[in-house]
């Protein structure tokens, strides 16, 4: 499960339980810090699932493998990489064949960037609906919970992208990914299982 997991933040079996007894699983780089403001607003708690009783129903909210990489290698590189004195620009500029075989022969850094499967595994016993992080998860997510959580596009909202750093490594590493196909099959490749799940998942259908 996450017994390998390089926590930068993240605590295993963390998210937020709804009053009505609803678990929303925390999953890093997939609108969890805009959720989790958002739900805390809306009177849900922190609740942690190896600290509490199991709840009877859970949501998730699954990303794209590709954007979620390159989402969490930025906020990785951001954080744990650049420092003092060496930033995107010094990142960018000595960045090479050396640096990009590295980083794509790991891929797998820290919490940003571990398969979404790892997390759901916490939750595989409990009955869970999933929502995709696009354009329609405000919407659905209201309909879901009946009432105006504010949750409209949430794809603009990942708040770690404000950051210049966050921002300048993201464009970089996309750029690479749309410019060398293979790199983007080695993402693919590596999270197959998270695109397994994607596939398959219970999702929450909207009432039309």
């Amino acid at each position: 499960m996450l017994e390998h997991l390089i926590p930068r933040g993240y605590q295993p079996g963390g998210g937020l339980i709804s009053p009505e007894g609803v678990f929303y699983l925390n999953i890093p780089k997939n609108a969890s810090t805009y959720t989790t403001n958002l739900l805390l607003s809306n009177g849900w708690n922190y609740y942690n699932l190896n600290e509490n009783p199991t709840p009877k129903q859970a949501i998730a909210i699954l990303r794209d493998p590709v954007e979620r990489w390159i989402s969490g290698y930025a906020t990785y590189a951001a954080s744990f990489v650049l420092g003092y004195g060496y930033g995107s620009d010094h990142f960018r500029e000595d960045y090479n064949d050396l640096t990009e075989r590295i980083i794509f022969d790991q891929l797998i850094f820290d919490d940003h960037t571990t398969e979404q499967v790892k997390f759901i595994e916490q939750i595989k016993h409990i009955p869970t609906t999933y929502f995709k992080l696009n354009y329609e998860l405000g919407m659905a997510t209201e309909s879901f919970f009946k009432c105006p959580l504010g949750l409209n596009n949430p794809v603009n909202a990942n708040i770690s992208e404000d950051n210049y750093d966050v921002k300048s490594i993201s464009k970089h590493m996309r750029f690479r990914i749309e410019q060398d196909p293979v790199l983007r099959a080695k993402i693919i490749a590596k999270y197959q299982a998270d695109y397994d799940l994607i596939k398959t998942a219970n999702y929450y259908n909207e009432p039309r």
